[in-house]
């Protein structure tokens, strides 16, 4: 009777322990997508670090702007934010992320959401404009690049709400398809 409570305690051990593992595995890969991602893209936002947008998109990266009805190729799409971001007059716009969906393998991530662009007047008054994206990420070199973006505000339909019933980032458990 005591081998086998003793045996039962250790399997259970092993198993929590299994689990446990997975479930830090699973965290690290989300934060390692979150951070290469959002984190970095948010930066660059909020800094106009051209340099540092430009490092997280990968060289075969396509955008897709649903509203303007455009398809440029990655080198076209760096250029208007270089542009953009050289101007000296131009204010930086904070840019936040939240998810519905994600899909990932060991090699490829399908994210959708909504982000909220945060602009300030002279007056120090805030304005934001939103929209909903689908982004693919294909992980090169160990970060993860933006392979393609599509946005959309969905016929000016993408708002506060539908910001704020998307997931936070750091709640990949609710947006996480597995």
């Amino acid at each position: 009777m005591m081998s086998t409570f003793k045996n039962i305690s250790i399997l259970l051990i092993f198993v929590l322990t299994i689990i446990h593992t997975i479930s830090a595995q699973d965290e690290s890969i989300h934060a390692k997508i979150n951070d290469d991602m959002y984190g970095n893209f948010s930066k660059a936002y909020a800094t106009m670090d051209y340099d540092l947008f430009a490092s997280i998109h990968s060289k075969d990266m396509i955008r897709i702007s649903g509203d303007g009805g455009k398809i440029k190729n990655v080198k076209t799409y760096l250029k208007g934010y270089q542009k953009r971001w050289s101007d000296p007059k131009r204010k930086p716009a904070p840019i936040d992320f939240r998810l519905f969906e994600r899909v990932y393998s060991d090699s490829l991530v399908s994210d959708r959401g909504v982000y909220r662009v945060t602009y300030t007047d002279d007056k120090n008054k805030s304005r934001y404009s939103y929209g909903q994206f689908h982004v693919l990420l294909r992980l090169e070199n160990d970060n993860w690049r933006v392979l393609t973006d599509y946005d959309s505000n969905e016929g000016k339909s993408i708002n506060k709400d539908s910001y704020g019933n998307a997931f936070p980032l750091s709640e990949y458990k609710k947006y996480w398809k597995h």
